[in-house]
């Protein structure tokens, strides 16, 4: 397994605990995170030079050497966008 996805492995590891289930899918080397809409994911990408964890067009980015506080901050991010849907 490459060194990408044994990082999006452990990023996956760490939303569990979050209560947040996501997939890796190799074929596009990202994590897709699964969000309240069906067959709607949440797309995170290891990216500049391996170094950060990326989402939300690379707005959003969190160093790979600390997966814990990336799950907490992708977690905070999902949650924000729930509370988003259902204010609509």
């Amino acid at each position: 397994m490459s060194l990408e996805l044994e990082l999006l492995a452990e990023l996956r590891g760490a939303l569990v605990e979050h209560e947040i289930r996501a997939e890796i899918r190799e074929d596009v080397m990202a994590l897709a995170v699964l969000t309240d809409t069906p067959d709607v994911f949440f797309w995170v990408f290891v990216a500049f030079n391996m170094r950060y964890f990326s989402w939300n067009r690379g707005n959003h980015q969190h160093p790979v050497n600390d997966v814990a506080g990336a799950a907490r901050r992708l977690a905070d991010h999902i949650t924000g966008l729930r509370l988003v849907g259902d204010g609509q």
